[in-house]
């Protein structure tokens, strides 16, 4: 077998010689890591936990990170690009098809017999109403608009997605207005970078929530990591492809979430500013005004 090609000395005459003796194996003395600590934010306080079936398309869809698979450096913080892709944030997520799973207001009196129906959040919601109003449940059949209540919650729910958290992606997707995104100012192709550590610490960083998404499921599953086999799409990448984006922003890939996992949210319900305690008592109003009733929305990825 011939010597392997090498750029020479440039030198003239000179000649290329390989001593065998100096076939060596070495190994190196630091792993690769994916992460340091796992990342595992959580919510501080909570009254119930509800459970809202998502596509998992739905959410996958929107949430596309960038490795430049070039650049040997962790300190250079271009190395990976975090997008929310504006034009696959959905309108709705039909919040008000969640079902209370833990903690709902009837499970002391009859846990798991409640039919999913019954279950529905919003029903939850108005059987709290009637205890904090009437000291009891079973007091929402004394309510005159009974079905208008649930539909308030319903609209309430809905609304927390459409005007809330949608807009939360809106500002930092690809077409958004945060002052921290990266690229074209004018581009339709805008993504953030990492944040600094102190910002991490302190969840000053959480605005960043494809990044978010990207740290936990890179400290809980990093096998899904590897391979790097899920690109995305080739229509959704050529649609982000044509706005301005670095010659190198090829390598695009969805965050490698699956069937069955669940993303948390939280929705806390207070009753109308208007409410009555019915006792014609300033005080009473003013403390059933106050009450919150906090749940745990899991969008169960099917």
């Amino acid at each position: 077998m011939s010597n392997p090609v090498v750029s020479g000395s440039g030198v003239s005459g000179s000649i290329q010689m390989s001593l065998l003796a100096f076939d060596k194996i070495v190994s190196i003395g630091v792993d690769g890591q994916l992460y340091l600590d796992t990342y595992d934010p959580s919510f501080n306080q909570w009254d119930a936990v509800a459970k809202c079936d998502v596509s998992l398309n739905t959410i996958r869809d929107m949430f596309i990170f960038h490795s430049d698979h070039i650049d040997v450096n962790d300190q250079i913080p271009e190395d990976i690009r975090f997008y929310v892709d504006a034009s696959y944030i959905p309108q709705s997520l039909n919040l008000h098809t969640s079902i209370v799973d833990n903690g709902a207001v009837l499970d002391m009196a009859y846990g798991s017999l409640l039919s999913n129906s019954e279950r529905v959040l919003a029903k939850d919601y108005i059987r709290h109403l009637s205890q904090i109003l009437f000291n009891t449940p079973f007091g929402v059949d004394l309510f005159i608009n009974e079905e208008d209540l649930v539909n308030s919650v319903n609209a309430a729910l809905n609304d927390t997605w459409e005007t809330s958290c949608r807009v939360d992606l809106e500002c930092v997707s690809t077409q958004g207005t945060h002052a921290n995104l990266q690229g074209n100012p004018n581009g339709k192709s805008k993504y953030l970078l990492a944040d600094n550590e102190a910002d991490d610490v302190t969840y000053a960083s959480k605005y960043n929530i494809c990044r978010e998404l990207f740290r936990m499921l890179v400290s809980k599953v990093p096998s899904r990591f590897v391979p790097l086999s899920n690109p995305v799409g080739a229509t959704q990448k050529q649609n982000m492809l044509q706005y301005e984006m670095d010659a190198n922003d090829i390598n695009l890939y969805y965050l490698p979430l699956e069937v069955g996992d669940q993303i948390l949210m939280k929705v806390t319900i207070k009753p109308d500013p208007t409410q009555s305690s019915f006792t014609g008592v300033s005080a009473n109003d003013a403390t059933i005004r106050a009450d919150e009733r906090a749940y745990i929305i899991a969008l169960n990825l099917v």
